[in-house]
């Protein structure tokens, strides 16, 4: 298994941004070939290596050398209290340096499918929430968005009250305290739709994955975005089964819930 620890420049961002890139099983022996790239967000808790760190690198790995899971380069940036998206005060713009500096340093860095078609965003839990929103706000960049354990509940007073007490100070930094500056409803993924018309339609297909034994009822928040998606005209697969919020469950569901996001992606090719 070959990650590659980078920093990529911002003018977005306080600092550069610390990047892992888990580079596929044949990118070293077929020097001509272009891969298409998933773009993961992590979870509240975790940084840029919590894949390696949890053992789920080397389950992909091990998928895609066995052709098992189609081959494809795997980005995890850095997001520790962004929420990945823009903060409400201006001070972190981490959504800006998504679309006008990450992804083009990828497709500049690395042999890339620099196409709609073969890129995706998927993330766990605060990392769901951040997919999910980027491919809100850039319909025409991915094929497709996910979301595991997805934190698309309605924003709200109520919403910073139930997270862990750590996690409270990003959240108000990232999306306000509400009341007369209406941050959460301009960063609520289901006001964003309801607000925006045809966007559904315009939007990345959307696959949402979550356990039913989640303790913040992601389950029920997931089926509702669901439902609401397609009612809008979007199209949206959900998968619900036995599972908790945590990486007991995301180990186990990591690997079918990467394939059915590269199953809709364009397959690497060589390009001479």
């Amino acid at each position: 298994m070959r990650l590659e620890s980078r920093v990529v420049p911002s003018a977005l961002l306080p600092e550069a941004a610390r990047v892992v890139v888990q580079l596929p099983p044949s990118w070293t022996e077929a020097p001509s070939r272009r891969y298409p790239v998933l773009y993961f967000l992590h979870d509240g808790f975790g940084d840029e290596r919590v894949l390696a760190d949890k053992g789920v690198a080397a389950l992909l790995d091990g998928e895609m050398a066995a052709g098992r899971l189609p081959e494809m380069l795997v980005v995890s940036p850095r997001g520790v209290g962004t929420w990945f998206t823009d903060a409400e005060n201006g001070g972190v713009r981490y959504g800006a340096f998504l679309d006008t500096e990450l992804v083009p340093w990828v497709d500049a860095s690395f042999r890339t499918l620099p196409r709609r078609t073969a890129r995706a965003a998927a993330g766990i839990s605060m990392g769901g929430y951040g997919a999910v929103r980027w491919g809100l706000r850039s319909p025409g960049l991915f094929g497709v968005t996910g979301g595991l354990s997805p934190a698309i509940q309605q924003l709200s007073r109520r919403s910073a009250r139930d997270l862990p007490f750590f996690i409270r100070p990003a959240f108000r930094r990232v999306f306000g305290e509400g009341g007369t500056t209406d941050g959460y409803r301009r960063h609520d993924l289901a006001s964003i739709l309801l607000d925006s018309p045809g966007l559904a339609n315009r939007a990345p297909e959307l696959l949402l994955r979550c356990g039913t034994e989640d303790k913040y009822l992601l389950a029920d928040v997931s089926s509702f975005f669901h439902k609401l998606f397609g009612t809008l005209g979007g199209r949206s697969e959900l998968v619900l089964e036995p599972g908790g919020h945590d990486w007991g469950y995301w180990r186990s569901s990591f690997v079918p819930f990467a394939s059915d996001l590269a199953s809709r992606l364009d397959r690497a090719e060589d390009v001479p």
